[in-house]
């Protein structure tokens, strides 16, 4: 995203305040931008249901549907985003961009297959009717294929056509919700799905073209991307773990006591995952701050490092940039932590002064309470993980998020059965987690300079994977026949 960074890094340097909070707008959906209006959508459609007094059966399947379009798309595309992310950079960077469009397609392809073949697994068995199964298996591929072309976008270093794309499809749905459920008095789960896809296939038809119109060439290397699945196998399994640790609390508590069955299809637990989506909002500053702030600022400390060394420069003059940078990583870091405690505290008045209005328990509003505060940690640890990916510590990064993943699931199962507590595994695992990330990233820094300098062959050779060489012998099969 640094493309798309240093250009809200400008605009946040200007003088009027005005332009400083553009910034920050444009961030936050370039940063979160599916994710953030999803989550707007969805909470505003269900509060439409409940306003037009749509029926309890309604409204929870909707919710379920939703929940697991959102939730298993990310799941099944998390390994491939972060693949995808590197590969574009890399490419852009050794100026080989003919391969970036050709590699969209095919990573589009490989998960509609995915998707589709998952999906058919899924429904196998399921009472739904097919046309609900049909818009709802719509929505989810929209939101898979969206998740793969945010790597794509952030290259096209335009936050203003991101964020038209999409307000205007977040428009679309909201209106088609209205006109199908109040005009047409379609109160139904499947009435806002239709207005969902709709505005949706507007956001992915309007990025893949600005993506295809950005890049133009395509040489039909379409899986040449697979090679860096072989080459940074911890990436892949570092999206993997980063997703189902976001949610492995809310499958842990799915098979405890407190878990529903919608439509003998969803498994979900309203009493913890409502409360849980709510909280995880409290989040978003950190990762928008993220983006203006310790990703341009920190940046440009970390390319004056790496480029005196590349230069030769003298030892005291890399030293320096070196000590530079860790001053602004500590002042960035610091920054965050302070902004996102604020952002809890508001959250936890908001939460206690709201909630109750739409609905909730004061259980649930304990469950809230307990998770915005784990939010706080988890913040810290998702910047200290994305800071060993930028220094291409990528064992360390995926151990910390796999550490985080596995003790999130095993803690809040142990909490639930044992002390039919909820919300407080997935704090004890941030906050253990977030200690251990501070050990690693202190460890890789004070390390940095053996990396750096010795830890790199001595003379570079350059390997063919496996995936490479399948990859060569079907190229030549093709040109064979098209020869014949």
């Amino acid at each position: 995203m640094a493309g798309i960074g240093f250009q809200l890094k400008a605009l946040y340097d200007q003088s009027s305040f005005f332009n400083q909070l553009r910034a920050y707008g444009y961030s936050a959906v370039t940063a979160v931008g599916p994710m953030l209006l999803t989550v707007v959508l969805i909470t505003c459609a269900r509060e439409w249901l409940l306003f037009l007094k749509a029926s309890a059966a309604e409204v929870n399947l909707f919710m379920a549907a939703i929940e697991y379009a959102f939730v298993f798309s990310q799941l099944l595309t998390g390994g491939f985003v972060f693949v995808i992310s590197r590969y574009v950079a890399d490419q852009t960077f050794i100026e080989k961009e003919e391969n970036v469009l050709s590699s969209m397609y095919g990573a589009i392809g490989i998960v509609v297959f995915l998707g589709f073949i998952s999906t058919i697994l899924f429904y196998w068995t399921s009472p739904l009717s097919f046309s609900f199964k049909l818009i709802t298996y719509l929505f989810f591929t929209e939101l898979s294929i969206i998740w793969i072309l945010s790597m794509y976008v952030s290259a096209l270093k335009d936050y203003k056509t991101i964020v038209k794309s999409y307000v205007v499809g977040v428009l679309i749905s909201a209106i088609l919700i209205w006109i199908l459920t109040y005009v047409f008095h379609m109160v139904t789960a499947m009435a806002v799905f239709i207005g969902l896809v709709i505005g949706f296939f507007y956001i992915l038809a309007k990025l893949l073209h600005d993506i295809a119109k950005y890049f133009q060439i395509n040489n039909k290397q379409y899986f040449h991307f697979l090679i860096y699945i072989e080459k940074h196998p911890y990436l892949f399994l570092i999206g993997i773990l980063y997703y189902f640790g976001l949610y492995g609390h809310n499958l842990a508590v799915w098979l405890g006591e407190r878990r529903i069955v919608v439509e003998e299809t969803y498994v979900m637990a309203p009493y913890y995952d409502t409360p849980v989506f709510y909280a995880y909002l409290s989040i978003l500053p950190a990762l928008i701050l993220f983006m203006v702030t310790l990703e341009t600022t920190f940046y440009e400390t970390y390319k004056k490092y790496y480029g005196r060394i590349l230069n030769g420069f003298p030892i005291q003059d890399i030293e320096n940039a070196k000590h530079e940078m860790y001053r602004v990583l500590k002042h960035e870091i610091l920054f965050m932590a302070q902004v996102q405690l604020l952002v809890c505290f508001a959250f936890l008045f908001l939460g206690v002064r709201f909630l109750p209005f739409l609905g909730m328990t004061q259980d649930q509003i304990d469950i809230f309470m307990i998770v915005v505060l784990g939010t706080w940690f988890l913040g810290l640890l998702i910047t200290f993980f994305l800071i060993l990916l930028y220094f291409d510590e990528q064992k360390a990064a995926c151990l910390l998020i796999g550490s985080y993943t596995v003790l999130s699931f095993t803690l809040t199962f142990i909490s639930m059965k044992l002390f039919g507590q909820y919300g407080a595994g997935m704090f004890l695992a941030a906050l253990i987690s977030l200690i251990y990330g501070c050990r690693i990233l202190i460890s890789r820094l004070n390390d940095i300079d053996y990396t750096t300098f010795c830890s790199q062959p001595i003379i570079y050779k350059e390997s063919v994977t496996k995936i490479e060489k399948l990859l060569k012998r079907w190229d030549g099969d093709k040109e064979e026949e098209m020869s014949k």
